[in-house]
């Protein structure tokens, strides 16, 4: 954009000019006149000449104009345009013939040339309003001035008319089709060859003529000019610009310019100054070229040619425009001179900035070396203050990189733009790390590897706007950059050592690990890691991204690619964990990821169908039927691609993944039978318009779409959509809704239902909103999963097993028979068939999950099993002779299920299992499990053999056949295909016996019953060994074990069963929960878990998942504590304190553990179990009831060991001391709980000497701070999360401290007078919930069994939890409504709490369960609120907190040295702030201090304090005692009363204790001096 011209001269100038211009005229008139009578004398002289001439033969010959005919005319004269142009055309045709140095020629006569160059010099010529006359005037000033050259005949002012002349007939150019376009071109190649141009910047005022030169050019090159002019225009301008010294600003202004052709935009700044800029059309700014324009290649050539010039002129420019507006380069007015501010960069500074930046990115783009003075110019913007102009240099630097070798170019400006990724703004963060991500997508180089670390890192930004940014900007990266630079083992970016990093610290020492590489894998994790995110928005865009990655490495993971299995295999696994987190938003959002990107809704796409119309002569009834053959064909196609999809996704998935997916199609059930209670509600609503039951109906419509939208984000809103939807009152989508639930829908029918409803409600005027809320929700009923067209293709991918997908079909298929038989309808003839077939070839090794799935469906469907011969002799078949002999009982089930004549059946397997049956004979672990499935479906008619059963099952039971040796260097667990047939064998008789037991109407125990449990406990107690011999095989034993405990778990779901198993067998159960083999533990836990989550075990049982506190597998431990929590509130919500009562149950199981003691080691050993319960259990609201039940524990005895009921209360107090701690660490207050609670009369009974029991502490010495360092053990990180404590400090923090480490108040502060002066408290902060990290797991699981592996693990770590974690929880946790019984049966009813009148004695309810008298509170309670305490309280207080904060250094925390102590928080504004409480002050004992004199002092502290029922000081608000005179009072009253109350024997201890409280008193008031003068 041109910049302004400068200013003319002035009038009288111009007027002077004028006059000399008009006498130039006459003379040059006269001067004709004189030149016309010489020419006739010349011609007189022609004869004469010519014979002079041939006389001079050996003379050289001269070349001489032969034109002679007059140009020029006087005033008034003029002559005629015709003949004017006939002799400029002679004139200039001649010209053109005479070369300038002719062969043969040595020397021009250009003094003939004289009279015609003057005369085409001539105003009437060069002015002339003629384009012809012009046009030839050029042409022939132009042959001139080559044949005088390098010297022009001319002057300065006719050289300025001559290129005027010239600018002239370059604007006729423009037009092809121009009359006179071949004497332009001429004049154009004459000056581009003879190079006449660079006479031009010596003519006087040139600029101008320069500037519409360069306009002229640029203008007339377009797309259609032939490339010969294109090159002609560039060697002209580069004659101009090399003989310019120097080049003028306007001229370089449009040089550059035509950069920005490619991108219009505004009209470039003028520099130095405030300037009005013109607006340019928007639609141009909306416009770009695909490719560049001819301009642009012009000013590219330009500025290649002229390096140099081009260089120091653009830097020049770019100077004085960030000169002209950045603050520090802008001349301050005098006001701002005073006060030393400088101006702020405006609007108008940034929007000039911009067009300059615009113009830089091109100008690199096409010609970078002409910015090498210009880049440190940019850099110096990155420093700005200003964050606008910081953003959008920071922009304009990343697009640059894109192109060359920026880092090269420019090492410190590239080491400054990746300093940006951590600038204090986050919108600027946000846009680097886009630009880096496009750097990485479009570059293979060094400059791309050298921001893989910063961009791993940024995925982990504090600010939400740059995780969102980097999620968005990974999704734009095709399949190829992932899989070869991110994924890749080999690639760059995953060997690049960030250590070497521009950005890294000099002179740092790095791990010798992998943390410093692998950049490109954790940019996959930490991307993976953004599906839990906080916000819901950089979940939405890291799910999505992620799901997309999965779809484009589909094909390869379909085929079978190992690489790409590994690289992105387990995506879809990090998605669906997201299940877990029990969110509503978060939930919709993987509703939407799994129906429309992983498994989309419409895949493969389904076409309309082609409708066809029947002819009058039937012609087109035939092409109607093939037509709808092609149709089904294609049905069956895209069936078959869909499941093929399904089982890619589902082999791909680890096992926490798949119950998430699994549960889907689970939910479906209870989702579709709540929607079509709704929808039968919209149907009875009618719109609004209700005849009967108005209120009825309307309630009901409230209640169910209350329901549904309380599984929505925004219940409010979702529930006003779903009445909106009530009020449309579409009867058309309420059968479509039918249609998409039902299981005899095929895929295609729900398919177009779902789009139909889509359309219908979209187009609706009132329906605004509705999809929000419905699309949801109709993907949660829809049968999309599990539908009746996939049944087909599953089956037929598990017979051929195609893509090696045959497993996974198989798993498939059992999980929907399991979950939802009624899809089996449409192809239970399939299924029926492959049984026939697979029975006909006799190998059923491969039919185990397929006769499962027709057992699920014969169950609930029994009439819908065809009843054919062949197919029932193939289920006789397989429950004779089926292997594995799961076969047989799945047949044998198909047969009792759906048989018509099932009895005839029955007998018939019966007496050929029992005939002849012989250990090891043929076929006899099918016969086993085929009686085992008869005792449970047709006991009436085994009820004659039961004692022949019974007899072949326990002797199979009473031996050891398996050669014990062979066992010995064998695993304690082998795998199922490694397992001998004795083993299985016996469990199989097991079950013969469990299923014995397994009647529903039985009510009373037997002798058979007895002698069965007594079994199963005995093969529990003796590690499975079952026989008299005890020569059982290892292998064989654990898997017996396992089974026994199992078994004992499915007979505990009868309430005969359960209550035949005393406390002491089940402790005996609970011990499998710490087997030294990991996978009984698992077997039996998992077991456990499924039927708690079914409500079908006592709550009792639950106590047994608390044993895991040392499960040395730390993903299990934290699966599991995120299972409690989940049940937990599940059962607060449904039964009320169901976890809370059972800590009692719990208490005494831990009591009655083979590992118990009461030494300090075994005490902190189970300090852990109570810690695992609290962790998975406690809250602040029931915190209290917990602590509760620990206090009153000790008013009891045990039941089980009366003689030993002291561990009992050693267990209450160490509970009471963790619950304290526990609930100090979490902020949490303890309340005197109002309630009463009955304690299980089997466990528990009252003891006379509760008051004396309740006031005695039992703990040893150090137990407090053993627990303590427990509680506040340094948690773990996770890679990239950081504690809310760091996230409040902001970036760049150092400074953090451990959230673990107890912040130390500022002290009472002493005055002159003895008075303290206490901090002002402070509002105390929200509880914040903590769990337990993950440990390291255990080198190897061969720990002893009862402690399982405890060894293994130094310490228990707690960290604090995000939001998502808090809620985590399987998904049987969040059962609907509709899927838990109204109305739970109570098992154990001692459990629940309740409130009864006060008892002076024990009475006995009808259960035989104790009320608890209220008896004295113990020493360790927690004093009520607003108890004042005494002098003598408040010295116990701080003695108590004194033993509580002193202990020992560990191994590893570096020992302190004497007279030292630990930093403190003295900054009362930062705490009031962040809202911390004082904590109690801590004083550290020196570790210069013998081991013995500490010990005696907290034992003596802690036994003074126990000795009493006010020992409440323990208590985390304790106030600080008092100094002065009061304290010596107060410390002889404690004196004389201690004496008093002890024996003369233990009087001087008393004193001891005394003066032990005098010394730590003397030191806590020394340390707080010390403090207050640190602090003044």
């Amino acid at each position: 954009m041109p910049r302004a011209t400068r200013n003319r001269t002035s009038a009288a100038a111009a007027a002077a000019e004028e006059e000399a211009r008009e006498e130039a005229e006459e003379q040059q008139q006269q001067q004709q006149e004189q030149e016309a009578v010489q020419v006739e004398g010349e011609e007189a002289d022609d004869d004469h000449d010519d014979n002079d001439d041939e006389n001079e033969g050996d003379n050289e010959q001269l070349v001489s104009l032969q034109f002679n005919e007059p140009l020029s005319w006087k005033a008034g004269k003029a002559i005629p345009v015709t003949t004017l142009i006939r002799r400029l055309t002679t004139l200039f045709e001649e010209l053109d013939s005479i070369d300038q140095e002719a062969e043969g020629q040595t020397e021009l006569n250009k003094d003939s040339f004289a009279t015609a160059a003057k005369e085409l010099a001539a105003p009437n010529l060069v002015g002339h309003r003629d384009d012809g006359v012009k046009a030839y005037t050029a042409c022939c000033l132009a042959e001139i001035l080559r044949i005088y050259a390098p010297n022009a005949p001319y002057t300065g002012t006719q050289l300025k008319d001559i290129f005027n002349l010239f600018v002239i007939c370059f604007k006729g150019m423009g037009d092809k089709e121009a009359p006179y376009y071949e004497q332009y071109l001429h004049v154009l190649e004459s000056l581009a060859k003879v190079e006449t141009a660079v006479l031009l910047p010596s003519v006087p005022e040139c600029e101008p003529i320069m500037l519409e030169m360069f306009k002229v050019f640029f203008d007339n090159a377009k797309s259609d000019t032939p490339k010969n002019i294109e090159y002609l225009f560039v060697d002209v301008m580069v004659q101009i610009i090399e003989e310019c010294e120097p080049i003028p600003a306007d001229l370089v202004d449009i040089i550059i310019s035509q950069f920005l052709r490619a991108t219009p935009i505004p009209a470039l700044p003028k520099k130095g100054g405030r300037h009005h800029v013109e607006k340019v059309d928007d639609r141009q700014m909306k416009l770009t070229n695909a490719t560049k324009p001819v301009p642009y290649h012009m000013a590219q050539a330009l500025c290649k040619r002229c390096p140099d010039k081009m260089a120091r002129c653009i830097c020049q420019y770019f100077s004085d425009v960030i000169l002209s507006t950045l603050p520090s380069g802008r001349r301050k007015d005098d006001e701002d001179e005073e006060d030393g501010n400088v101006p702020d960069v405006t609007k108008e500074d940034i929007e000039d900035l911009r067009r300059s930046h615009i113009l830089a990115k091109e100008l690199w783009s096409a010609c970078p070396q002409t910015l090498q003075n210009v880049i440190p110019l940019l850099e110096q913007e990155l420093l700005s203050e200003n964050a606008e102009l910081r953003e959008m240099v920071c922009k304009t630097l990343g697009e640059m990189a894109l192109i060359g070798n920026f880092s090269s170019a420019a090492p410190a400006t590239w080491k400054a733009w990746l300093g940006r990724v951590n600038d204090k703004s986050p919108i600027i963060r946000a846009l680097w790390v886009e630009l880096a991500i496009e750097i990485l997508k479009e570059r293979d180089d060094l400059m791309a590897v050298q921001l893989v670390d910063l961009v791993a890192m940024k995925l982990n930004d504090m600010d939400e706007r740059v995780r969102l940014a980097a999620c968005r900007s990974l999704k734009t990266l095709k399949y190829l950059h992932i899989t070869s630079k991110l994924a890749a083992d080999t690639s760059p970016f995953n060997t690049y050592d960030s250590s070497r990093s521009p950005l890294a610290i000099p002179g740092k020492k790095y791990k010798e690990d992998d943390s410093t590489k692998n950049w490109g894998k954790k940019i996959l994790q930490n991307l993976s890691e953004r599906v839990r995110d906080k916000k819901i928005q950089v979940r939405l865009e890291g799910m999505v991204c992620l799901a997309k990655m999965w779809e484009m490495a589909y094909k390869d993971l379909a085929i079978g690619n190992d690489v790409i299995e590994q690289q992105l295999g387990w995506i879809p696994s990090k998605i669906l964990d997201t299940f877990y987190i029990n969110d509503p938003e978060v939930n919709v959002l993987l509703d939407h990821v799994l129906h429309e990107i992983l498994l989309p809704v419409n895949y493969p796409p389904i076409e309309q169908e082609r409708q066809v119309t029947e002819k009058p002569n039937g012609k087109g009834k035939g092409k109607a039927k093939d037509d709808a053959k092609e149709r089904d064909k294609e049905a069956l196609e895209g069936d078959k691609i869909r499941v093929q999809r399904l089982l890619v996704l589902v082999k791909g998935l680890d096992t926490k993944a798949k119950r998430a997916l699994y549960a889907v199609p689970l939910r479906q059930i209870s989702y579709a039978k709540v929607m079509d209670v709704f929808i039968k509600s919209c149907e009875d609503f009618n719109g609004g318009v209700i005849e009967n039951n108005e209120e009825t109906i309307r309630a009901t419509l409230d209640k169910f779409s209350a329901w549904l939208s309380q599984k929505l984000p925004e219940p409010p809103r979702a529930k006003e959509n779903l009445l909106k939807f009530a009020r449309l009152h579409d009867r058309r989508c309420y059968q479509l809704i039918r249609f998409c639930f039902n299981p005899d829908s095929d895929y295609r029918t729900v398919v177009r239902a779902l789009k139909e409803i889509k359309k219908r409600v979209s187009t609706n005027e009132k329906g605004a909103g509705v999809l929000d809320s419905l699309t949801p929700l109709l993907y949660r009923v829809s049968q999309l999963i599990y539908n009746k067209s996939h049944v087909a293709p599953i089956v037929e991918f598990s017979r051929t097993d195609e893509l090696g997908l045959g497993a996974t079909a198989h798993e498939v298929l059992k999980e929907m028979s399991a979950s939802n038989p009624g899809v089996f309808k449409a192809n239970v003839k399939a299924l029926a068939d492959l049984l026939q077939e697979t029975a006909a070839t006799g190998n059923t090794v491969g039919s185990v999950d397929t006769l499962k799935a027709c057992a699920s469906f014969a169950k609930s469907y029994p009439k819908d099993i065809p009843q054919e011969k062949k197919l029932l002799q193939a289920l006789v078949q397989f429950a004779l002779t089926g292997n594995p002999p799961a076969s047989a009982k799945h047949a044998t089930t198909i047969l009792m299920k759906s048989a018509s004549r099932k009895e005839m059946y029955a007998a018939d397997l019966l007496k050929r299992c029992l005939s002849n049956f012989k250990f090891g004979g043929e076929h006899y672990l099918a016969k086993l499990g085929c009686l085992g499935q008869l005792l449970r479906l047709a006991r009436d008619q085994c009820e004659d053999d039961v004692p022949r059963i019974m007899e072949i099952a326990m002797e199979v039971l009473a031996q050891s056949r398996t050669d014990p040796s062979k066992d010995e260097a064998a695993d304690e667990w082998a795998d199922d295909s490694e397992i001998e047939d004795e083993c299985t064998a016996k469990i199989l008789a097991l079950r013969i016996l469990v299923n014995l037991l397994r009647q529903p109407e039985v009510s009373s125990l037997e002798a058979t019953s007895r002698t069965v449990m007594k079994l199963l406990l005995k093969t529990v107690v003796s590690e499975g060994e079952i026989t008299e011999a005890k020569n059982t095989p290892v292998t064989h034993k654990s898997r017996l074990r396992l089974a026994a405990a199992q078994f004992l778990l499915k007979l505990a779901t009868f309430r005969v069963y359960d209550e035949a198993i005393t406390p002491k067998d089940f402790h005996r159960i609970a011990t499998v929960a710490q087997d030294r083999c990991y996978q009984v533990r698992r077997g039996f836990i998992d077991k456990l878990k499924k039927y708690l989550g079914g409500n079908k075990l006592p709550p009792r049982y639950y106590t047994i998942i608390f044993l895991m506190a040392f499960e040395p597998v730390t993903e299990w431990r934290d699966e599991t504590t995120n299972w409690i929590k989940g049940r937990a509130a599940f059962l607060s919500q449904k039964q009320g304190n169901v976890m809370e009562n059972i800590f009692p149950r719990l208490m005494s199981l831990l009591v009655h553990h083979p590992d118990f003691g009461t030494q300090v080691e075994d005490l902190s050993d189970f300090a852990r179990y109570i810690l695992f319960y609290l962790n998975g259990v406690a809250n602040e609201d029931n915190i209290s009831l917990i602590y509760y039940i620990a206090q009153r524990v000790k008013q009891f005895r045990d039941v089980l060991s009366k003689e030993n009921s002291d561990n009992l209360y050693y267990l209450s107090d160490l509970s009471q001391v963790i619950i304290r701690l526990f609930s100090t660490h979490h902020k949490w207050t303890l309340q005197t709980w109002p309630g009463k609670l009955q304690l299980p009369a089997s466990l528990f009974e009252h003891t006379p000497d509760a008051v004396t029991i309740s006031k005695k502490s039992y703990l040893p010495d150090g137990i407090e701070a053993s627990i303590s360092s427990l509680i506040n053990a340094k948690p773990h990180h996770t890679s990239g999360r950081k504690r809310k404590s760091e996230a409040r400090r902001g970036d760049g923090d150092e400074s953090t401290t451990d959230a673990a480490t107890p912040h130390k108040p500022k002290k009472a502060r002493t005055s002159i007078s003895g008075k303290s002066k206490t901090p002002k408290e402070r509002k105390p902060k929200k509880a914040k919930k903590v769990k337990e990290p993950k440990t390291p797991v255990a080198v190897k699981d061969t720990g002893e069994r009862r402690r399982s592996g405890r060894m293994s693990v130094k310490k228990v770590a707690y960290r604090e939890e995000s939001e998502e974690e808090e809620s985590e929880m399987e998904y049987d946790e969040e059962e609907s409504e509709l899927s838990e019984p109204e109305e739970v049966e109570e098992r154990d009813e001692e459990e629940l709490l309740h409130k009864e009148p006060e008892q002076k004695e024990p009475v006995k309810d009808a259960d035989g369960d104790i009320e608890m008298e209220d008896a004295p509170a113990p020493a360790t309670s927690s004093p009520a609120p607003a108890a004042k305490q005494t002098p003598q309280k408040r010295r116990q207080s701080r003695t108590s907190r004194t033993a509580a904060k002193r202990k020992s250094p560990t191994p590893e925390e570096p020992q302190q040295q004497e007279g030292t102590h630990e930093p403190e928080h003295n900054n009362e504004e930062q705490q009031e702030e962040e809202g911390d409480e004082p904590a109690a002050a801590t004083i550290v004992v020196s570790s210069a201090e013998p081991k013995e004199s500490r010990s005696k002092r907290m034992r003596v502290g802690t036994s003074s304090a126990a000795a009493t029922p006010t020992n409440s000081a323990r208590s985390t608000r304790a106030t600080r005692s008092r100094g002065g005179a009061a304290d010596a009072a107060e410390e002889k009253e404690e004196e004389e009363k201690e004496e008093k109350t002890r024996g003369a024997g233990k009087k001087a201890a008393a004193r001891g204790a005394v003066k032990g409280r005098k010394t730590r008193r003397r030191a806590a008031e020394e340390e707080e001096e010390t403090e207050e003068l640190s602090d003044v």
